[in-house]
């Protein structure tokens, strides 16, 4: 049986996570560019400290690029020398062949919240590997909208461990808006701001829908 990305310390699942990106950086060597990938979900959450919980993979959002001003491209697939990389990590660690992936690549298709690049905090995991991770605030953003979808769970768990207000979280729903403006999505917003408490946050939502109708 392949390990979740945790272990049994005290400080959870970012040792093992973080050991991991380090046998890949090691691998990438010391020769070539440098690989900049921007990492969300759970690995994040545990790498930053908020939670500490297990993972059973790292997603990549994208690879930050410079050209032409920087900004964050989509990394699906994976670029092949960090996908070999990430491989024989897999073997090297005892880890599920898919550790390392591109699953919420399709995120980039209609935009990120406002600011997120400037943000991002940088960890540096060998001589090429670089990973940034998101702000607290786009944290919020992006567990609201997995939140909204997936109901009470992992994911409102994480909202709580981020202390997120209800300011943040009617701004988190603003933005997941954008990526489903369909009315089955918007009503498991105001159900989410509801759950939290945040009855202002809701009708305020709900306002700014009909607004825009």
């Amino acid at each position: 049986m392949k390990r979740t990305l945790t272990n049994n310390s005290p400080s959870g699942g970012a040792p093992e996570i973080e050991r991991a990106l380090e046998v890949v950086g090691a691998l990438l060597g010391e020769v070539g560019p440098p690989i900049e990938l921007v990492i969300i979900g759970g690995a994040a959450l545990n790498i930053l400290g908020f939670v500490s919980r297990p993972t059973k993979d790292v997603d990549v959002l994208g690879v930050r690029v410079s050209s032409g001003g920087i900004g964050i491209a989509k990394a699906d697939p994976l670029p092949p020398e960090l996908a070999a990389a990430a491989a024989q990590a897999a073997l090297d660690l005892g880890l599920d062949a898919g550790w390392l992936n591109a699953g919420p690549a399709d995120l980039l298709d209609w935009g990120l919240p406002e600011g997120f690049e400037s943000r991002l905090i940088p960890r540096r995991y060998g001589p090429r590997l670089l990973v940034y991770l998101p702000g607290r605030v786009d944290l919020i953003s992006l567990k609201v909208y997995a939140a909204a979808d997936a109901g009470v769970g992992r994911h409102t768990e994480d909202l709580r461990a981020l202390n997120a207000t209800c300011d943040e979280l009617l701004g988190g729903a603003t933005w997941a808006r954008s990526h489903d403006p369909s009315s089955d999505f918007y009503g498991m917003l105001c159900t989410l701001l509801r759950y939290f408490g945040c009855v202002a946050a809701a009708e305020a939502l709900e306002h700014e829908c009909s607004a825009s109708d």
